[in-house]
C-alpha cells in the first residue's frame, strides 16, 4: 500500500485517496490572493498540532511575525505547535548554498514536512531556465532522499479565468509542474459566493484523485474543502 499522509485542509484528503503521498513533492500554485501561503501554513501547522509531526516553513518574502499573524486570522494559532514548527526567513539574493543550508535544518530539526515559500523567489535570480530546472531537481532530490513530504509554492499572473486552459501552464517558469509530484492550483474569482474560491488537484502521482475545481471558503477555523456537487 501507498503511505499517505494526511494535510489537514477539512475535505482535501478525500479528494486524493486520503492524503498526499508521505515523502512526496507538491507545487501549490495559483495567482494573487489565492490562499496558496495560508494553505501551506495550515498543512504545518496540522502536522505539528495534530499528527505530532515536525515542519519547517521557509519564507522568502515574509517574516515569521506577518506568517503567524495572518495565521491567527483564519484561527490558525502557532503557539499551540510548541517546538514542533520552524519558521526561517531569507533572501532570495543571499549568498547562501540553500539546499545545503536546508538539509542541515531538516537533520538537526527532524523536520517530517518542509514547505518552501515561494520557489519562484528562489528561483527569481538564477540566470536562465535551465540553471532553474536543474536546482529545482536537485532541491527535490534532496528532500526524497530526506523522506520529508514538501509543498513548493509558485506564483502566477492572476487568472482571468477558473479553467487551467486560460492560464497554459501552473508555474512561473513553467518548469515545476514536471518536477513536481503533484500540483494543486488555487483559485480566486473576487465574484462572490460559492464558486468564489476553488482548488483543483491538476495531477498527483500515484493517487486516483478528483479532477476539480472544488469549492474553498476561509472561516475562523481556517481553510476549508467544500463537498463537490457533481
Amino acid at each position: 500500500m501507498i503511505e499517505r499522509i494526511k494535510t489537514g485542509i477539512p475535505g482535501f484528503d478525500q479528494l486524493v485517496q486520503g492524503g498526499l503521498v508521505k515523502g512526496s513533492t507538491s507545487l501549490v500554485t495559483g495567482g494573487t490572493g489565492t490562499c496558496k501561503t495560508l494553505f501551506s501554513m495550515q498543512f504545518l501547522y496540522s502536522g505539528a498540532v495534530d499528527f505530532g509531526e515536525k515542519g519547517i516553513y521557509i519564507s522568502f518574502e515574509e517574516s515569521e511575525e506577518d506568517l503567524k499573524s495572518a495565521a491567527e486570522s483564519i484561527g490558525i494559532n502557532f503557539s499551540k505547535a510548541g517546538k514542533k514548527a520552524k519558521f526561517i526567513c531569507l533572501s532570495p539574493y543571499d549568498t547562501i548554498d540553500f539546499i545545503s543550508l536546508l538539509k542541515d535544518e531538516i537533520t538537526r530539526f527532524g523536520a517530517k514536512r518542509v514547505v518552501i515559500d515561494s520557489i519562484t523567489a528562489l528561483a527569481m535570480p538564477l540566470d536562465n531556465n535551465f540553471e532553474r530546472k536543474k536546482m529545482i531537481f536537485t532541491l527535490n532530490k534532496m528532500l526524497k532522499k530526506m523522506k520529508c513530504s514538501c509543498l513548493l509554492v509558485s506564483e502566477i499572473p492572476s487568472e482571468g479565468s477558473i479553467s487551467s486552459e486560460s492560464l497554459g501552464r501552473f508555474s512561473r517558469f513553467g518548469v515545476e509542474e514536471f518536477l513536481c509530484d503533484s500540483v494543486i492550483m488555487l483559485h480566486y474569482m473576487g465574484i462572490g459566493g460559492e464558486a468564489d474560491r476553488a482548488a483543483r488537484v491538476v495531477k498527483m502521482r500515484k493517487t486516483s484523485h478528483k479532477k476539480g475545481p472544488i469549492p474553498m471558503e476561509i472561516g475562523n477555523k481556517g481553510i476549508k474543502i467544500l463537498k463537490p456537487k457533481y
